[in-house]
């Protein structure tokens, strides 16, 4: 037996339902995560978006080697969070 069906069986709930709110609740929890530290990168350069970031490079307001690090962050963030909304929208709806 998995370790689901014991769960399931403990819980006395479909076995189905809770894999799905498992997920469900995964994704919920990396999504809150992620947004956090791409909040964390935007108040700590005061820009909403890796675009305004990128503007203010060619700019020429922040230096390259002083933002590389955190824009290459965010890039994988923003990234990171567009591909767990999509699995997100994925869940079957109940």
């Amino acid at each position: 037996m998995e370790v689901i069906d014991e769960i399931a069986n403990v819980l006395k709930m479909d076995r189905d339902v809770l894999a799905k709110e498992s997920i469900k609740a995964f994704l919920e929890r990396e999504l809150r995560c992620i947004e956090a530290d791409i909040f964390e990168i935007w108040t700590k350069h005061g820009i909403r978006s890796i675009f305004e970031l990128d503007d203010k490079l060619k700019k020429g307001e922040v230096r390259e080697e002083d933002v590389l690090d955190d824009f290459q962050e965010l890039d994988y963030l923003e990234s990171r969070r567009d591909e767990i909304l999509a699995a997100m929208k994925s869940l079957p709806q109940k």
